[in-house]
Order: structure tokens, then sequence, then C-alpha cells
């Protein structure tokens, strides 16, 4: 990696309790754009050696949600495509990138790679809040 990533991932704000092993590992951060890889292990098998769709879906949100990078931030909505099934023993690259970065809600495009074949497509909605979400009270607006 080289001294600008570095920095970058050392000033993360989102997602600093992340299981990584279950999540994936960034490898890049900068103004609205993240990468990630991420490596299915045997615990996340569906069947034979086909892993969970479940675990690619959280490896994809995680690197939205890192590429806005902002306190407070939670993923609203998705809208996903799983291009082709993941097989164990490979690792999916993902690359997301926020398409604004002023707003309250935040669109993300998140693309993932095993080799050079897109395997997955989503674009990721954020809302970004004021207050730490589990502060909120009731009747506060």
């Amino acid at each position: 990696m080289d001294e600008i990533t570095n920095t970058a991932l050392s000033e993360r704000n989102i997602a600093l309790d992340i299981n990584t092993k279950l999540a994936g590992e960034l490898t890049h951060m900068s103004t609205g754009v993240a990468h990630l890889n991420f490596t299915p292990t045997e615990d996340m098998r569906l069947d034979n050696r086909l892993v969970s769709s479940g675990f690619i879906f959280n490896s994809a949100s995680f690197c939205a949600l890192s590429a806005v990078n902002k306190r407070n931030s939670l993923v609203i909505g998705a809208d996903i495509k799983f291009l082709a099934p993941i097989e164990l023993g490979y690792t999916i690259k993902f690359k997301a990138n926020a398409l604004q970065d002023d707003t309250k809600k935040i669109e993300v495009q998140v693309e993932g790679f095993l080799l050079d074949i897109k395997v997955f497509y989503g674009m990721f909605y954020i809302a970004v809040f004021d207050k730490g979400i589990f502060k909120l009270k009731k009747g506060e607006s």
C-alpha cells in the first residue's frame, strides 16, 4: 500500500467494530472511494463449495459504507445483482464509488470482481444522521 492509502485507512470513521474476517479487508480508501478484498471461509458455504450470497452482500455494503466514511451512517436500501455464483477459494475485489457526498442520503455504486469477471453490481443508499443512531429519543426531531 502507498502512503496515501495507509493514511486514509487510519482515518476510517465508520464500521470500526466490524469483523473483517466476515466482511473483508479494506485495501484503499480516499474521498468517496473504497476498495476491499473479500475471501470467503469454509463457514460461509451454502452447499458444497458455493458461498452464501448474504456474506457477499455484507462485504459489498461494508465497502459502500467505507466509501462514504461518515460517522452515524447506515445503509437504508440497496438495488443489487449477483452476476455469478462464488466458489470457495476465490477472492472478490469490491470497488465502491460515492456518487455524491454533500447530502444526507448518498448513493454508492459497488462492483465486485473475481479475477476480471464482474460478479456483483449494486447501488447502495446510505443515510447520514446528525446524531448517533441509538442516541435519538422518542419525540426528538
